[in-house]
């Protein structure tokens, strides 16, 4: 096997922290995801539904920013938004910062839609985390507020990336 030795000491425990980030937090995003998946509309493809989460959290959002956050090109963000003001989740708005650009926001529908799964999925976290001491859920809050420092929260990297977006219009247009 090609690669990083596992077995060497070199490469081993470099960073207990690290290592426990690495080991614990994929299978924990993975598990919201499928909780969410399961709860969305059938109809909606996970980009989709990942554009409602990010409108939800930044409302006058604008293409470039979903289509980076979904990781397409502008083109095919345009499309999957065509969908989405198809089935009366999102509307296209005249962005109050640069006339020239169109916001996006989620109508009452996608609003809905997206806080039903989010619900769901806060759900079935309770659930399993429901064998945890209050204790033990304190120093989780506390651990996901350090890594909400670090790496920020949803809403917080989609207002950076809307920031971002408005700079670069203001440069434009000087």
């Amino acid at each position: 096997m090609s690669g990083v030795d596992m077995a060497d000491p070199a490469t081993e425990r470099i960073d207990p922290c690290a290592d426990a980030v690495l080991n614990v937090v994929p299978p924990v995003v993975r598990a919201i995801r499928k909780t969410m998946r399961e709860h969305r509309l059938p109809e909606l493809s996970v980009p989709q539904f990942r554009t409602l989460g990010l409108l939800s959290f930044n409302p006058e959002a604008c293409l470039s920013v979903v289509a980076d956050y979904i990781g397409s090109s502008l083109p095919a963000a345009s499309r999957m938004i065509d969908g989405l003001v198809a089935k009366n989740l999102v509307v296209r708005t005249v962005c109050p910062h640069d006339r020239r650009q169109i916001a996006l926001a989620l109508t009452p529908l996608g609003r809905k839609c997206f806080l039903e799964s989010r619900q769901a999925t806060r759900q079935q976290l309770v659930s399993r985390l429901a064998g945890l001491s209050e204790s033990q859920k304190d120093v989780i809050i506390q651990a996901m507020e350090f890594l909400g420092e670090i790496f920020g929260t949803d809403s917080e990297c989609a207002k950076r990336a809307q920031s971002a977006r408005d700079a670069d219009a203001k440069k434009d247009s000087i």
